[in-house]
């Protein structure tokens, strides 16, 4: 894959590939890694914000 360099228009495959990653993700598989974290307060967040897509920032 080629490293894009200069502009602001993101390389469409690269795009589709981190789509299809982030489509191919269960959160249910995710869900014993939060419950077993040693920041449950922040893995709960990530989680919360993987699921519905709101990156608020929050914790």
């Amino acid at each position: 894959m080629k490293a894009q360099r200069g502009g602001d228009t993101p390389d469409p495959i690269l795009v589709a590939e981190i789509d299809a990653f982030f489509d191919s993700l269960d959160p249910l598989d995710l869900l014993d890694d939060v419950l077993a974290s040693e920041v449950p307060g922040r893995a709960a967040a990530a989680f919360e914000q993987l699921v519905t897509g709101d990156l608020d920032g929050g914790e």
